[in-house]
């Protein structure tokens, strides 16, 4: 229930997105089916994109792409406080710890390439009446 959960809330996150990029090219004054199917395919694609775009984001943060920049900057923070806020001694030290906390990042994925599909399905209709 709690993966289900990841899922619909992502699937509504991206239905609204989709909703306020359609109603904002004014698809509700549109009576040609060409110009509908198209301000829906932009609408799905865009939402698509972002979606895989986080998860891909969140994949390579898991993968530790950006370790190093973040260990960096919060050891260039700590250089101003007057208390050290330092957990961890070395670069080694906050890399073992960071690499037990992985979030989870199919779901993104999923209803991301999910968005991407109902796009290309929209693109098909709208080379299909133009």
């Amino acid at each position: 229930m709690k993966s289900l959960r990841k899922y619909l809330i992502t699937i509504a996150a991206g239905l609204l997105g989709a909703f306020g990029i359609a109603y904002s090219k004014d698809i509700f004054s549109v009576t040609d089916p060409a110009t509908l199917y198209h301000i829906l395919c932009d609408s799905f694609f865009v939402m698509g994109v972002v979606l895989t775009g986080f998860g891909l984001l969140i994949f390579s943060t898991n993968e530790g792409t950006f370790d190093m920049l973040v260990y960096g900057v919060s050891s260039f923070v700590d250089i101003f406080r007057r208390t050290s806020r330092k957990k961890y001694e070395t670069f080694y030290d906050y890399r073992a710890a960071h690499q037990e906390k992985k979030i989870k990042f199919g779901f993104m994925l999923i209803c991301g390439l999910g968005f991407l599909a109902v796009a290309a399905v929209m693109y098909l209709l709208y080379n299909k009446n133009i």
